[in-house]
């Protein structure tokens, strides 16, 4: 019984220490994390199987004490395996070092499982007395811990000097691993002497809690960090792309959306009139009077402060959200929302305003509104082309005004 609640605290407290890294989506992101997961995973089960073990071999269970202690050792063979390449992983060793040990993984991985079929044979690694329920082993399974000392033991060596290299955290697990090895060479070494003690699991149990105390909190804090960079490294490439956008978009003399913005907001619309989904808008085109004169007069520089102090003008009224220059001296503005429902009074302002500086060096710009008619128009073309020549009847009252004057 006693050995049974020993390997129970063993698996209780190797839950709760790795519940972050039984979760899966705490060890997708890095190698490291994933082969650490493998190896917790193969711990758990190497912990389930010592405390059956302990079941059956305090009820004198022979039989199903000589199978799970066959799949003791197999699981035992996977997690040397399992340590062997979270290591490598880990160490991110890719030398003669990190091929000795993922090479002594598998070959005592290999080597387990086939002493495991001969014992089934001619018991070379243990037996369970059928009579008495005892568990007597031979030299051959001593062998195999000798080998997990020889595998602990380069370990000791190759992260003691690197720990004197290393610096800081790194320093630090590197001392850690060191120290689990220590652990595990001294619980092996034990459990070679008084095989039906669960010395195995224990030192598992502490060196695996010391790792992950250590190393594994660590890594996340290093994933966390790097993770932090990442999203400011998209954050600035979010602004570059915004203000690439915004350069592509804007017309450089105006600073509102040029033609190419145009175009894209005219395939939108069209897509969604299309679709039955286009909600009410209104269309407002702009043309500017006299700026070819301006231009053949006083010349090009002045002909642009002309184009900027209307379209200064326009949005004065309309607003500079859904302004286009689609052309030279074209402007086109997409009214929706509250100045869609008081596009009348803002277009009767704005032309009021023209009106009086028909006597003036004022711009004059023409103007023409249509507004959408859901079921009739199906294209976004249909309401510009009533708003364009409502704007050239306008452009012509204006031009009668002026010569008047």
């Amino acid at each position: 019984m006693r050995y049974s609640v020993f390997i129970i605290v063993c698996l209780i407290i190797h839950i709760v220490v790795n519940i972050d890294i039984f979760r899966k989506k705490a060890t997708v992101a890095l190698p490291a994390i994933r082969a650490y997961r493998v190896f917790v995973g193969s711990v758990f089960l190497l912990f389930v199987s010592d405390l059956l073990w302990g079941v059956f071999s305090e009820n004198k269970l022979a039989t199903a004490l000589y199978v799970d202690n066959f799949i003791y050792l197999a699981i035992l063979g996977f997690t040397v395996l399992a340590w062997a390449r979270y290591l490598i992983k880990y160490l991110d060793s890719k030398g003669w070092f990190a091929k000795t040990v993922l090479y002594t993984g598998n070959l005592f991985f290999l080597a387990e499982l086939i002493l495991l079929i001969i014992n089934i044979f001619h018991p070379i690694l243990f037996i369970v007395d059928k009579d008495t329920c005892e568990y007597i082993t031979f030299k051959a399974r001593n062998i195999l811990y000798y080998v997990q000392i020889l595998m602990y033991f380069l370990l000791i060596v190759y992260t003691t000097i690197n720990a004197f290299k290393a610096r800081g955290s790194i320093r630090r697990r590197y001392m850690t691993i060191t120290l689990f090895s220590i652990i595990m060479v001294s619980a092996i070494i034990i459990q070679i002497y008084f095989p039906t003690l669960p010395l195995y699991s224990i030192g598992l149990i502490i060196g695996s809690s010391m790792l992950n105390a250590f190393v594994i909190s660590d890594i996340k804090d290093e994933y966390k960090s790097a993770l932090e960079q990442s999203r400011n490294l998209v954050k600035e490439e979010q602004i570059k792309l915004d203000e690439t956008k915004h350069i592509a978009y804007s017309d450089p003399l105006t600073g509102v959306k040029n033609k190419h913005a145009y175009v894209e907001e005219e395939e939108r619309i069209d897509k969604l009139i299309a679709k039955g989904d286009m909600e009410s808008f209104a269309v407002v085109v702009f043309d500017l009077n006299g700026l070819k004169i301006v231009n053949d007069t006083k010349g090009h520089d002045a002909g642009d402060v002309y184009i900027v102090d209307s379209c200064r003008t326009i949005e004065k009224y309309f607003g500079g959200e859904n302004l286009y220059r689609f052309g030279g001296d074209e402007f086109v503005v997409i009214l929706t929302g509250d100045k869609y429902k008081n596009r009348s009074n803002i277009l009767n302002e704005f032309e009021q305003f023209i009106d009086d500086c028909v006597a003036t060096d004022a711009p004059i710009i023409s103007s023409g509104m249509s507004k959408y008619k859901k079921g009739e128009d199906n294209t976004y073309h249909a309401v510009f082309y009533r708003a364009d020549k409502i704007m050239y009847t306008r452009k012509e009252v204006l031009k009668e005004r002026q010569s008047n004057q």
